[in-house]
C-alpha cells in the first residue's frame, strides 16, 4: 500500500514537471525577441501605420469626441463581456478550473444584473476580469512561440499567436451572432463599431508609448513583447524584459531567482 501511495507521488510530481517544462518552453519569447524577419515586417508596421492614419484613426477620434466616456465605457463592457466564453474555455484548457468558472460567473452576472453586459457589476462584485486566448493556451501546451511577426492590419505578434488569432476570429462568439441574427449591412456596422471601439481605447495608451520614440517599431515591439510576456505568466513574467530593450542596461543586476510558472488567480 505505500509502495502504491509513494509511486502515485512520484507520478504526480513528474507530471507536474513536465507541465512546467512544457510551459516555460511555450512561455518563452526569446526566438521572437531576435526578430528574424525584421525587415519584412517593419514593412507591415508601415502599413499598418497608414491604414490607420488614413481609415482607422480618424472615426476613432470622432468616436470620442461625439461619444460620452459612460456610453464608451458601456460599449467596451458589452464586447469584453461577449469574450467571456472563450476566456472560460480557456482557462479550462489550462488546467485553471477558478479562472474557467470566475469567467462563466462574469458572463451570467453581468447578463442579468448588467442590462446585457453594458454594465461590469461582476468586476464591482470583485470578480475582475481574467483574459485567457488561444495563444496563450497553446503555450501551456507547450508549443513554442516561433519568430515575431507583424500582421496586417492587427498589429504584432508571434507566428503561434498569429495563427492562434486567425481561430479567435474565425469562432468569435461576436462575429457568429451577428452573422446570424444580423443581416448584411447591420453585420457591417457592428463590426465597425466594434474596431472603433477598440481603437479609441487604444488612442491615449499607444501615444504614450510612441511619444519621444527613435524607432516607432522598435518600441512598439519591445513592448508589445513585454505586454505578451505578462500575460502569458497572468501577469508574473520572470524578470528577463531588459533583454528586449533598444539599449540595454548593463550595469542591471541579474534576477536572484527565476519566476514560477503561474497559478491560478483567485
Amino acid at each position: 500500500m505505500r509502495l502504491a501511495v509513494c509511486l502515485a507521488f512520484l507520478a504526480a510530481a513528474g507530471c507536474a514537471s513536465t507541465a512546467e517544462e512544457r510551459f516555460r518552453r511555450g512561455a518563452d519569447l526569446t526566438r521572437a525577441s531576435e526578430d528574424r524577419y525584421e525587415a519584412i515586417n517593419r514593412r507591415v508596421h508601415a502599413f499598418n501605420n497608414e491604414v490607420d492614419r488614413l481609415i482607422v484613426r480618424p472615426p476613432a477620434v470622432a468616436y470620442r469626441a461625439v461619444v460620452p466616456q459612460p456610453m464608451r465605457r458601456a460599449v467596451n463592457n458589452f464586447y469584453r463581456n461577449l469574450g467571456e466564453p472563450l476566456n472560460g474555455l480557456n482557462a479550462a484548457a489550462q488546467g485553471k478550473p477558478k479562472s474557467a468558472f470566475r469567467a462563466l460567473d462574469r458572463f451570467l452576472i453581468n447578463i442579468v444584473l448588467g442590462g446585457a453586459g453594458f454594465a461590469d457589476e461582476a468586476s464591482r462584485l470583485g470578480l475582475d476580469e481574467q483574459p485567457h486566448d488561444i495563444g496563450q493556451t497553446l503555450a501551456v501546451w507547450g508549443v513554442r512561440s516561433g519568430p515575431f511577426v507583424m500582421l496586417p492590419v492587427f498589429g504584432p505578434s508571434t507566428l503561434r499567436d498569429g495563427i492562434a488569432l486567425m481561430v479567435e476570429f474565425a469562432i468569435d462568439p461576436v462575429g457568429l451572432g451577428s452573422g446570424i441574427l444580423l443581416n448584411r449591412t447591420q453585420s457591417t456596422i457592428q463590426i465597425l463599431t466594434r474596431v472603433v471601439d477598440q481603437r479609441a481605447e487604444l488612442i491615449e495608451r499607444g501615444e504614450q508609448i510612441r511619444r519621444g520614440s527613435a524607432d516607432d517599431y522598435a518600441t512598439i515591439r519591445s513592448a508589445w513583447l513585454q505586454l505578451r510576456l505578462a500575460e502569458l505568466w497572468d501577469g508574473n513574467p520572470p524578470l528577463i524584459e531588459e533583454e528586449w530593450d533598444d539599449e540595454p542596461d548593463a550595469t542591471a543586476p541579474a534576477p536572484e531567482a527565476e519566476s514560477k510558472p503561474p497559478e491560478e488567480p483567485e
